[in-house]
């Protein structure tokens, strides 16, 4: 009698151990591509802070290089200065105001291009994972100019 319980409790442990190594991996793979978004959203409001900082600046400075280089600096390693762009509005309030005048806006806008990869970026970096597309980032933040800005370059 209990040779036949043993038996039957250890063909139960069994029987679990092999539904386990058939379910784990799909377990993993659908953790590791929810921290992979869970990355890509963090990037994207990281992005998001620094073009809403990079165009608070602009508000009140006047030469893009700094601008851009304030937006780089909020974007905590993301950026580079080529991936942002400045360019100013004219105010939709007055006819005749030109883009850079006092009272018209200023846009920051940035790209990036975020990777996703099959197993998450640590898995992927050890195991050799391919990315499976990417995910384009372009946030962009406006404010009200406080300062004429000369030669301002006007948005598209």
């Amino acid at each position: 009698m209990i040779r036949h319980l043993i038996r039957w409790l250890a063909s139960r442990r069994a029987q679990a151990l092999i539904e386990f190594a058939l379910i784990a991996p799909l377990m993993f793979v659908f953790l590791f591509t929810m921290v992979d978004f869970g990355i890509a959203l963090d990037r994207r409001i990281t992005l998001q802070h620094a073009v809403r900082e990079g165009a608070r600046y602009a508000a009140v400075h006047t030469d893009a290089l700094d601008i851009k280089q304030r937006t780089v600096d909020q974007a905590q390693d993301i950026l580079d200065i080529a991936d942002v762009d400045v360019c100013y509005m004219p105010n939709p309030d007055d006819e005749n105001s030109d883009p850079g005048d006092p009272g018209s806006a200023v846009r920051v806008s940035a790209t990036f291009e975020y990777d996703l990869a099959i197993l998450g970026p640590v898995l992927s970096g050890l195991f050799g994972g391919s990315s499976v597309g990417t995910i384009s980032m372009t946030p962009s933040g406006t404010a009200r100019l406080e300062r004429g800005v000369e030669g301002a370059v006007e948005c598209l």
